[in-house]
């Protein structure tokens, strides 16, 4: 499942240049998204947008339990 993901995101920004760096940045245990979340509202962030890139819909409950 990660692994897709990290391909889907590769071929997403392929066209950037900067595809790995987007693959390495990718987020993907519950305190790696909270400590981002967490550095965005420190800098006064209201609203982040996150995506999912893998093909598993379960990954939005998951996601939820993060959040």
């Amino acid at each position: 499942m990660l692994d897709d993901a990290r391909a889907r995101i590769h071929a997403y920004y392929a066209f950037t240049g900067m595809a790995d760096r987007m693959v390495a940045g990718l987020l993907n245990t519950p305190a790696e998204i909270r400590a981002a979340l967490t550095a965005f509202a420190d800098r006064g962030a209201d609203k982040v947008m996150l995506y999912c890139y893998g093909l598993d819909p379960d990954q939005v409950d998951r996601l939820a339990d993060v959040l």
